[in-house]
Protein backbone atom coordinates (compact mmCIF):
# COMPACT_ATOMS: atom_id res chain seq x y z
CA UNK A 1 0.00 0.00 0.00
CA UNK A 2 1.38 3.43 -0.95
CA UNK A 3 1.40 5.87 1.99
CA UNK A 4 0.18 9.34 0.95
CA UNK A 5 0.94 11.57 4.03
CA UNK A 6 3.27 11.82 6.93
CA UNK A 7 0.42 11.45 9.45
CA UNK A 8 -0.91 8.33 7.75
CA UNK A 9 2.61 6.95 7.62
CA UNK A 10 3.07 7.55 11.34
CA UNK A 11 -0.15 5.92 12.36
CA UNK A 12 0.75 2.71 10.62
CA UNK A 13 4.12 2.37 12.34
CA UNK A 14 4.84 0.49 15.59
CA UNK A 15 5.19 2.72 18.66
CA UNK A 16 8.99 2.47 18.78
CA UNK A 17 9.26 3.50 15.14
CA UNK A 18 6.75 6.28 15.70
CA UNK A 19 8.95 7.74 18.39
CA UNK A 20 11.90 7.69 16.03
CA UNK A 21 9.82 9.35 13.37
CA UNK A 22 9.09 12.08 15.87
CA UNK A 23 12.84 12.65 16.17
CA UNK A 24 13.87 12.27 12.57
CA UNK A 25 10.75 13.72 11.03
CA UNK A 26 9.61 13.08 7.50
CA UNK A 27 12.84 11.42 6.29
CA UNK A 28 12.03 8.06 7.81
CA UNK A 29 8.57 7.99 6.28
CA UNK A 30 9.92 8.95 2.88
CA UNK A 31 12.47 6.17 3.15
CA UNK A 32 9.71 3.66 3.83
CA UNK A 33 7.61 4.99 0.96
CA UNK A 34 10.62 4.74 -1.37
CA UNK A 35 10.99 0.99 -0.83
CA UNK A 36 10.38 -0.87 -4.18
CA UNK A 37 6.87 -2.03 -4.95
CA UNK A 38 6.78 -5.23 -7.06
CA UNK A 39 3.96 -5.43 -9.61
CA UNK A 40 2.03 -8.65 -9.97
CA UNK A 41 2.80 -10.62 -13.18
CA UNK A 42 0.61 -9.77 -16.16
CA UNK A 43 -2.45 -11.97 -16.69
CA UNK A 44 -2.37 -13.31 -20.27
CA UNK A 45 -5.11 -15.93 -20.16
CA UNK A 46 -6.90 -18.58 -18.17
CA UNK A 47 -7.43 -22.34 -18.11
CA UNK A 48 -10.61 -23.21 -20.00
CA UNK A 49 -10.30 -26.99 -19.64
CA UNK A 50 -8.17 -29.25 -17.49
CA UNK A 51 -7.68 -32.98 -17.11
CA UNK A 52 -5.43 -34.68 -14.59
CA UNK A 53 -2.62 -33.16 -12.55
CA UNK A 54 -0.95 -30.06 -14.02
CA UNK A 55 0.96 -27.09 -12.63
CA UNK A 56 2.24 -23.63 -13.56
CA UNK A 57 5.19 -21.85 -11.99
CA UNK A 58 6.62 -18.34 -12.08
CA UNK A 59 10.43 -17.98 -11.90
CA UNK A 60 11.49 -18.36 -8.26
CA UNK A 61 7.95 -19.04 -7.05
CA UNK A 62 6.17 -22.15 -5.82
CA UNK A 63 4.19 -24.24 -8.37
CA UNK A 64 0.45 -23.57 -8.68
CA UNK A 65 -1.98 -26.43 -9.29
CA UNK A 66 -4.06 -25.66 -12.38
CA UNK A 67 -7.84 -25.92 -12.37
CA UNK A 68 -10.59 -24.55 -14.56
CA UNK A 69 -10.54 -20.72 -14.74
CA UNK A 70 -7.09 -20.51 -13.12
CA UNK A 71 -5.31 -17.36 -14.33
CA UNK A 72 -2.20 -17.77 -16.46
CA UNK A 73 0.56 -15.14 -16.30
CA UNK A 74 3.35 -13.98 -18.56
CA UNK A 75 6.47 -15.94 -17.60
CA UNK A 76 4.54 -19.04 -16.52
CA UNK A 77 6.08 -22.43 -17.12
CA UNK A 78 3.35 -25.06 -17.51
CA UNK A 79 4.08 -28.74 -16.93
CA UNK A 80 1.67 -31.60 -17.52
CA UNK A 81 1.89 -35.20 -16.35
CA UNK A 82 1.02 -38.59 -17.80
CA UNK A 83 -2.50 -38.62 -19.33
CA UNK A 84 -3.07 -35.00 -18.29
CA UNK A 85 -3.49 -31.82 -20.31
CA UNK A 86 -4.76 -28.25 -20.08
CA UNK A 87 -6.26 -25.79 -22.56
CA UNK A 88 -5.03 -22.21 -22.16
CA UNK A 89 -7.33 -19.55 -23.59
CA UNK A 90 -5.32 -16.35 -24.12
CA UNK A 91 -6.59 -12.77 -23.97
CA UNK A 92 -6.35 -12.36 -27.76
CA UNK A 93 -8.64 -15.36 -28.37
CA UNK A 94 -5.87 -17.80 -29.27
CA UNK A 95 -5.86 -21.22 -27.62
CA UNK A 96 -3.03 -23.58 -26.80
CA UNK A 97 -3.53 -27.09 -25.50
CA UNK A 98 -0.53 -28.37 -23.55
CA UNK A 99 -0.52 -32.11 -24.11
CA UNK A 100 0.51 -34.88 -21.68
CA UNK A 101 4.11 -35.02 -20.43
CA UNK A 102 4.89 -31.55 -21.75
CA UNK A 103 6.97 -28.58 -20.64
CA UNK A 104 5.78 -25.25 -22.08
CA UNK A 105 6.58 -21.60 -21.27
CA UNK A 106 4.92 -18.27 -22.02
CA UNK A 107 8.00 -16.11 -22.49
CA UNK A 108 6.23 -12.99 -23.77
CA UNK A 109 2.59 -12.28 -24.54
CA UNK A 110 1.35 -8.80 -25.49
CA UNK A 111 -2.13 -8.45 -26.96
CA UNK A 112 -2.61 -4.78 -26.00
CA UNK A 113 0.13 -2.67 -27.61
CA UNK A 114 0.42 -1.66 -31.25
CA UNK A 115 3.05 -4.36 -31.82
CA UNK A 116 1.17 -7.41 -30.55
CA UNK A 117 3.41 -10.44 -30.08
CA UNK A 118 3.39 -13.90 -28.59
CA UNK A 119 6.62 -15.76 -27.94
CA UNK A 120 6.09 -19.25 -26.56
CA UNK A 121 8.54 -22.11 -26.00
CA UNK A 122 7.97 -25.87 -26.06
CA UNK A 123 10.79 -27.74 -24.30
CA UNK A 124 9.32 -31.23 -24.46
CA UNK A 125 6.05 -32.96 -25.29
CA UNK A 126 3.53 -31.27 -27.55
CA UNK A 127 0.97 -28.49 -27.96
CA UNK A 128 -1.94 -27.73 -30.24
CA UNK A 129 -2.40 -24.08 -31.19
CA UNK A 130 -5.26 -22.06 -32.63
CA UNK A 131 -4.31 -18.45 -33.43
CA UNK A 132 -6.20 -15.31 -32.37
CA UNK A 133 -5.98 -11.53 -32.78
CA UNK A 134 -2.17 -11.37 -32.57
CA UNK A 135 -1.90 -13.38 -35.81
CA UNK A 136 -4.49 -11.20 -37.56
CA UNK A 137 -2.21 -8.19 -37.74
CA UNK A 138 0.94 -10.14 -38.56
CA UNK A 139 0.85 -13.97 -38.43
CA UNK A 140 4.61 -14.16 -37.82
CA UNK A 141 4.19 -12.32 -34.50
CA UNK A 142 2.78 -15.55 -33.02
CA UNK A 143 5.76 -17.87 -32.48
CA UNK A 144 6.37 -21.23 -30.84
CA UNK A 145 10.02 -22.14 -30.34
CA UNK A 146 11.49 -25.59 -29.82
CA UNK A 147 15.12 -26.71 -29.41
CA UNK A 148 15.41 -27.24 -33.20
CA UNK A 149 13.01 -24.73 -34.82
CA UNK A 150 10.71 -21.73 -34.63
CA UNK A 151 7.16 -22.29 -35.86
CA UNK A 152 5.00 -19.41 -37.12
CA UNK A 153 1.53 -19.38 -38.71
CA UNK A 154 1.45 -17.91 -42.22
CA UNK A 155 -2.25 -17.06 -42.28
CA UNK A 156 -4.50 -15.01 -40.01
CA UNK A 157 -6.35 -18.07 -38.75
CA UNK A 158 -4.25 -21.20 -38.40
CA UNK A 159 -4.56 -24.37 -36.38
CA UNK A 160 -1.54 -26.61 -35.96
CA UNK A 161 0.17 -28.95 -33.54
CA UNK A 162 3.82 -28.92 -32.53
CA UNK A 163 5.56 -31.93 -30.99
CA UNK A 164 9.05 -32.88 -29.87
CA UNK A 165 10.04 -36.50 -30.41
CA UNK A 166 11.02 -38.45 -27.29
CA UNK A 167 12.60 -41.89 -26.94
CA UNK A 168 9.29 -43.72 -27.33
CA UNK A 169 8.47 -41.66 -30.41
CA UNK A 170 11.86 -42.51 -31.91
CA UNK A 171 11.18 -46.24 -31.48
CA UNK A 172 7.70 -45.93 -32.97
CA UNK A 173 9.15 -43.95 -35.87
CA UNK A 174 11.62 -46.72 -36.66
CA UNK A 175 8.83 -49.27 -36.81
CA UNK A 176 6.66 -47.00 -38.95
CA UNK A 177 9.52 -46.25 -41.34
CA UNK A 178 10.14 -49.97 -41.78
CA UNK A 179 6.44 -50.55 -42.46
CA UNK A 180 6.20 -47.61 -44.87
CA UNK A 181 9.20 -48.87 -46.81
CA UNK A 182 6.81 -51.53 -48.15
CA UNK A 183 5.04 -49.68 -50.96
CA UNK A 184 1.24 -49.54 -51.27
CA UNK A 185 -1.14 -47.64 -53.54
CA UNK A 186 -1.27 -44.93 -50.86
CA UNK A 187 2.50 -44.41 -50.88
CA UNK A 188 4.12 -41.25 -52.17
CA UNK A 189 4.54 -41.58 -55.96
CA UNK A 190 6.61 -38.45 -56.69
CA UNK A 191 8.46 -35.58 -55.04
CA UNK A 192 9.27 -32.08 -56.24
CA UNK A 193 13.03 -31.66 -56.69
CA UNK A 194 13.02 -28.38 -58.62
CA UNK A 195 10.32 -25.72 -58.90
CA UNK A 196 9.74 -22.18 -60.10
CA UNK A 197 6.70 -19.96 -59.68
CA UNK A 198 3.24 -21.19 -58.73
CA UNK A 199 2.51 -24.92 -59.02
CA UNK A 200 -0.25 -26.72 -57.10
CA UNK A 201 -1.88 -30.15 -56.75
CA UNK A 202 -5.31 -31.48 -55.87
CA UNK A 203 -6.36 -35.08 -55.36
CA UNK A 204 -9.20 -36.09 -57.69
CA UNK A 205 -10.05 -39.21 -55.66
CA UNK A 206 -11.08 -37.16 -52.63
CA UNK A 207 -14.17 -34.98 -53.16
CA UNK A 208 -13.24 -33.00 -50.04
CA UNK A 209 -9.62 -32.44 -51.08
CA UNK A 210 -8.25 -28.90 -51.21
CA UNK A 211 -5.67 -27.50 -53.58
CA UNK A 212 -2.13 -27.82 -52.18
CA UNK A 213 0.58 -25.32 -53.14
CA UNK A 214 3.74 -27.22 -54.08
CA UNK A 215 7.28 -26.37 -53.10
CA UNK A 216 10.65 -28.11 -52.97
CA UNK A 217 10.36 -31.58 -51.42
CA UNK A 218 6.54 -31.77 -51.52
CA UNK A 219 4.89 -35.15 -52.07
CA UNK A 220 2.49 -36.31 -54.79
CA UNK A 221 0.11 -39.28 -54.77
CA UNK A 222 -2.02 -41.39 -57.08
CA UNK A 223 -4.95 -39.36 -58.49
CA UNK A 224 -3.15 -36.05 -57.93
CA UNK A 225 -3.69 -33.44 -60.63
CA UNK A 226 -0.74 -31.03 -60.89
CA UNK A 227 -1.24 -27.53 -62.37
CA UNK A 228 1.32 -24.84 -63.17
CA UNK A 229 0.75 -21.15 -63.80
CA UNK A 230 2.46 -18.72 -66.18
CA UNK A 231 6.28 -18.64 -65.95
CA UNK A 232 6.23 -21.66 -63.64
CA UNK A 233 7.38 -25.28 -63.73
CA UNK A 234 7.99 -28.26 -61.47
CA UNK A 235 10.45 -31.13 -61.89
CA UNK A 236 9.17 -34.36 -60.36
CA UNK A 237 11.10 -37.52 -59.50
CA UNK A 238 9.36 -40.92 -59.19
CA UNK A 239 10.64 -43.94 -57.18
CA UNK A 240 11.54 -45.93 -60.32
CA UNK A 241 13.74 -43.08 -61.57
CA UNK A 242 11.21 -41.55 -63.95
CA UNK A 243 11.53 -37.77 -64.08
CA UNK A 244 9.02 -35.28 -65.48
CA UNK A 245 9.23 -31.53 -65.89
CA UNK A 246 5.77 -29.98 -66.06
CA UNK A 247 5.92 -26.81 -68.17
CA UNK A 248 4.13 -23.50 -67.53
CA UNK A 249 0.34 -23.21 -67.99
CA UNK A 250 -0.03 -26.98 -67.86
CA UNK A 251 -2.13 -29.63 -66.12
CA UNK A 252 -1.13 -33.25 -65.65
CA UNK A 253 -2.86 -36.01 -63.70
CA UNK A 254 -1.10 -39.00 -62.15
CA UNK A 255 -3.90 -41.46 -62.91
CA UNK A 256 -2.08 -44.57 -61.69
CA UNK A 257 1.48 -45.25 -60.59
CA UNK A 258 2.32 -48.72 -59.29
CA UNK A 259 5.89 -49.61 -58.39
CA UNK A 260 7.04 -52.56 -56.31
CA UNK A 261 3.56 -53.07 -54.86
CA UNK A 262 2.79 -56.64 -53.86
CA UNK A 263 0.52 -58.44 -56.33
CA UNK A 264 0.43 -55.37 -58.62
CA UNK A 265 2.04 -54.95 -62.01
CA UNK A 266 4.41 -51.99 -62.29
CA UNK A 267 2.58 -49.32 -64.27
CA UNK A 268 2.70 -45.62 -65.19
CA UNK A 269 -0.50 -44.01 -66.44
CA UNK A 270 -0.48 -40.23 -66.87
CA UNK A 271 -2.78 -37.73 -68.54
CA UNK A 272 -1.73 -34.35 -69.93
CA UNK A 273 -4.92 -32.28 -70.13
CA UNK A 274 -3.27 -29.14 -71.46
CA UNK A 275 0.14 -27.53 -71.74
CA UNK A 276 3.38 -29.46 -71.94
CA UNK A 277 5.78 -31.77 -70.16
CA UNK A 278 9.27 -33.16 -70.64
CA UNK A 279 9.53 -36.82 -69.63
CA UNK A 280 12.44 -39.18 -69.01
CA UNK A 281 11.58 -42.87 -68.68
CA UNK A 282 12.37 -44.74 -65.47
CA UNK A 283 12.89 -48.45 -64.85
CA UNK A 284 9.18 -49.25 -65.28
CA UNK A 285 9.13 -48.07 -68.88
CA UNK A 286 12.58 -49.40 -69.66
CA UNK A 287 11.71 -52.91 -68.47
CA UNK A 288 8.27 -52.98 -70.07
CA UNK A 289 7.43 -50.36 -72.71
CA UNK A 290 3.74 -51.28 -72.56
CA UNK A 291 3.63 -50.39 -68.85
CA UNK A 292 3.96 -46.66 -69.66
CA UNK A 293 1.20 -44.56 -71.19
CA UNK A 294 0.66 -40.81 -71.49
CA UNK A 295 -2.87 -39.87 -72.50
CA UNK A 296 -3.80 -36.54 -74.12
CA UNK A 297 -7.08 -35.20 -75.57
CA UNK A 298 -5.67 -35.79 -79.08
CA UNK A 299 -3.82 -39.11 -78.86
CA UNK A 300 -1.94 -41.51 -76.58
CA UNK A 301 1.84 -41.45 -76.21
CA UNK A 302 3.83 -44.67 -75.82
CA UNK A 303 7.56 -45.22 -75.39
CA UNK A 304 10.38 -47.43 -76.49
CA UNK A 305 12.74 -46.38 -73.71
CA UNK A 306 12.97 -42.64 -74.19
CA UNK A 307 12.95 -38.96 -73.36
CA UNK A 308 10.55 -36.60 -75.08
CA UNK A 309 8.54 -33.38 -74.96
CA UNK A 310 4.75 -33.50 -75.30
CA UNK A 311 2.64 -30.37 -75.87
CA UNK A 312 -1.09 -29.91 -76.41
CA UNK A 313 -3.74 -27.22 -76.08
CA UNK A 314 -6.49 -29.81 -75.98
CA UNK A 315 -7.03 -29.93 -79.75
CA UNK A 316 -3.58 -30.21 -81.36
CA UNK A 317 -0.51 -32.27 -80.39
CA UNK A 318 3.25 -31.94 -80.75
CA UNK A 319 5.54 -34.83 -79.80
CA UNK A 320 9.33 -34.26 -79.97
CA UNK A 321 11.68 -37.12 -79.05
CA UNK A 322 15.16 -36.21 -77.82
CA UNK A 323 16.26 -39.66 -76.62
CA UNK A 324 15.59 -43.14 -78.04
CA UNK A 325 12.07 -43.32 -79.49
CA UNK A 326 8.39 -42.73 -78.75
CA UNK A 327 5.21 -43.43 -80.67
CA UNK A 328 1.82 -41.76 -80.97
CA UNK A 329 -1.37 -43.83 -81.13
CA UNK A 330 -4.34 -42.04 -82.67
CA UNK A 331 -7.97 -42.59 -81.70
CA UNK A 332 -8.15 -45.02 -84.67
CA UNK A 333 -5.40 -47.12 -82.97
CA UNK A 334 -2.86 -46.26 -85.67
CA UNK A 335 0.69 -45.97 -84.31
CA UNK A 336 3.25 -43.47 -85.62
CA UNK A 337 6.88 -43.86 -84.58
CA UNK A 338 8.74 -40.70 -83.54
CA UNK A 339 12.49 -41.48 -83.49
CA UNK A 340 15.12 -39.44 -81.68
CA UNK A 341 15.50 -36.00 -83.26
CA UNK A 342 12.04 -36.12 -84.86
CA UNK A 343 8.81 -34.23 -84.12
CA UNK A 344 5.23 -35.34 -84.81
CA UNK A 345 2.54 -32.69 -85.28
CA UNK A 346 -1.23 -33.21 -85.28
CA UNK A 347 -3.44 -30.10 -85.71
CA UNK A 348 -6.52 -32.02 -84.45
CA UNK A 349 -7.50 -35.57 -83.42
CA UNK A 350 -8.75 -36.42 -86.94
CA UNK A 351 -5.73 -35.12 -88.85
CA UNK A 352 -3.00 -37.28 -90.36
CA UNK A 353 0.19 -36.69 -88.33
CA UNK A 354 3.16 -34.98 -89.93
CA UNK A 355 6.64 -36.13 -88.86
CA UNK A 356 9.73 -34.01 -89.52
CA UNK A 357 13.22 -33.35 -88.17
CA UNK A 358 13.03 -31.32 -85.01
CA UNK A 359 14.20 -27.77 -85.80
CA UNK A 360 16.42 -25.93 -83.29
CA UNK A 361 13.61 -23.43 -82.69
CA UNK A 362 11.51 -26.14 -80.98
CA UNK A 363 13.83 -25.99 -77.97
CA UNK A 364 13.35 -22.46 -76.69
CA UNK A 365 15.80 -20.65 -74.39
CA UNK A 366 13.11 -20.11 -71.75
CA UNK A 367 12.00 -23.76 -71.70
CA UNK A 368 12.21 -25.40 -68.25
CA UNK A 369 15.12 -27.81 -67.68
CA UNK A 370 15.06 -31.22 -69.31
CA UNK A 371 14.52 -33.90 -66.65
CA UNK A 372 17.78 -35.65 -67.53
CA UNK A 373 19.62 -32.55 -66.25
CA UNK A 374 18.50 -33.45 -62.71
CA UNK A 375 20.95 -35.67 -60.83
CA UNK A 376 18.69 -36.59 -57.88
CA UNK A 377 19.06 -40.17 -56.63
CA UNK A 378 15.52 -41.64 -56.32
CA UNK A 379 16.68 -43.95 -53.51
CA UNK A 380 17.68 -40.95 -51.39
CA UNK A 381 14.67 -38.87 -52.43
CA UNK A 382 12.27 -41.58 -51.20
CA UNK A 383 14.31 -42.92 -48.29
CA UNK A 384 12.12 -43.49 -45.22
CA UNK A 385 13.81 -41.66 -42.36
CA UNK A 386 12.32 -42.16 -38.88
CA UNK A 387 12.31 -39.16 -36.55
CA UNK A 388 15.11 -38.94 -34.01
CA UNK A 389 14.82 -37.95 -30.38
CA UNK A 390 14.53 -34.15 -30.23
CA UNK A 391 13.11 -33.71 -33.74
CA UNK A 392 10.28 -31.19 -34.06
CA UNK A 393 7.05 -32.10 -35.85
CA UNK A 394 4.43 -29.64 -37.14
CA UNK A 395 1.02 -30.80 -38.33
CA UNK A 396 -1.28 -28.18 -39.91
CA UNK A 397 -5.04 -28.76 -39.87
CA UNK A 398 -6.11 -25.25 -40.92
CA UNK A 399 -4.33 -22.40 -42.69
CA UNK A 400 -0.57 -22.89 -42.85
CA UNK A 401 2.68 -22.54 -40.93
CA UNK A 402 6.40 -22.13 -41.51
CA UNK A 403 9.32 -23.92 -39.87
CA UNK A 404 12.53 -21.92 -39.38
CA UNK A 405 15.32 -24.31 -38.46
CA UNK A 406 17.70 -23.19 -35.73
CA UNK A 407 20.48 -24.51 -37.97
CA UNK A 408 19.79 -21.63 -40.39
CA UNK A 409 19.05 -24.01 -43.26
CA UNK A 410 16.08 -21.94 -44.44
CA UNK A 411 12.32 -21.79 -44.08
CA UNK A 412 9.92 -24.62 -44.94
CA UNK A 413 6.20 -24.08 -45.51
CA UNK A 414 3.73 -26.63 -44.15
CA UNK A 415 0.34 -26.31 -45.82
CA UNK A 416 -3.06 -27.38 -44.55
CA UNK A 417 -3.24 -31.18 -44.36
CA UNK A 418 0.54 -31.60 -44.21
CA UNK A 419 3.12 -32.57 -41.62
CA UNK A 420 6.63 -31.17 -41.52
CA UNK A 421 9.50 -32.27 -39.31
CA UNK A 422 12.98 -30.94 -38.66
CA UNK A 423 15.94 -32.23 -36.67
CA UNK A 424 19.16 -30.91 -35.20
CA UNK A 425 20.80 -31.23 -38.62
CA UNK A 426 18.36 -28.62 -39.94
CA UNK A 427 16.92 -30.89 -42.61
CA UNK A 428 13.16 -30.41 -42.93
CA UNK A 429 10.75 -32.73 -44.75
CA UNK A 430 7.02 -32.48 -45.41
CA UNK A 431 4.35 -35.01 -46.33
CA UNK A 432 0.58 -35.21 -46.56
CA UNK A 433 -1.10 -35.96 -43.24
CA UNK A 434 -4.66 -36.28 -44.48
CA UNK A 435 -6.38 -39.54 -43.66
CA UNK A 436 -8.45 -41.36 -46.19
CA UNK A 437 -9.05 -44.51 -48.15
CA UNK A 438 -8.34 -45.72 -51.62
CA UNK A 439 -5.90 -43.49 -53.43
CA UNK A 440 -6.47 -40.50 -51.19
CA UNK A 441 -3.23 -38.99 -49.84
CA UNK A 442 -2.45 -39.99 -46.29
CA UNK A 443 -2.67 -43.30 -44.50
CA UNK A 444 0.64 -42.43 -42.87
CA UNK A 445 2.65 -41.95 -46.06
CA UNK A 446 5.80 -40.88 -44.22
CA UNK A 447 7.77 -42.29 -41.34
CA UNK A 448 7.47 -38.89 -39.66
CA UNK A 449 3.68 -38.66 -39.86
CA UNK A 450 2.02 -39.66 -36.62
CA UNK A 451 5.28 -40.49 -34.88
CA UNK A 452 4.89 -37.62 -32.44
CA UNK A 453 1.43 -38.59 -31.25
CA UNK A 454 1.21 -40.30 -27.91
CA UNK A 455 -2.37 -41.55 -27.89
CA UNK A 456 -5.98 -40.54 -27.63
CA UNK A 457 -5.40 -38.29 -24.65
CA UNK A 458 -3.34 -36.01 -26.86
CA UNK A 459 -6.51 -34.98 -28.66
CA UNK A 460 -7.52 -31.49 -27.70
CA UNK A 461 -11.16 -31.31 -26.76
CA UNK A 462 -12.50 -27.82 -27.29
CA UNK A 463 -9.38 -26.40 -28.94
Amino acid sequence: MIIHSFSSCRTTLPLQLAQRVKSYGLWVCLLIVALPVYAAPQVVGHISFVKGSNAAQQPGAAPRILGKDTEIFQGDNIQTTERSFVIVEFTDGSKVTVRPNSNFSIDHFDSQSANKTAQLTLYEGGVNASTGDIAKGNPENFQIKTPTATIKPNSEKSEFSVGICDKDCEERGKKEAAANAVRTEQSIVARVVDIKGMVSAINRADKNAKERPLSLGKSLYNSDSVSSEKDSYALLVFPDGQKITLKADSEMEIKQYNYQIKDKKDQVLLRLATGGLRALTGSIGKNDHSAYSLDTPVATIGIRGSGADTDTDGSNLSQSTWKDATFVKTKDNVEYDVPEGQTLSMPNPDATPEIYTTPPSVTKPNDPPRPDSDKSDPKKVFEEKPPAKGDTSVNVTKGGATIDSTSNTGTTTVNEGETGSTGSDGKTTTSSSQSGAGTTPGNNPSGNTGSFDGGADNSLDGC
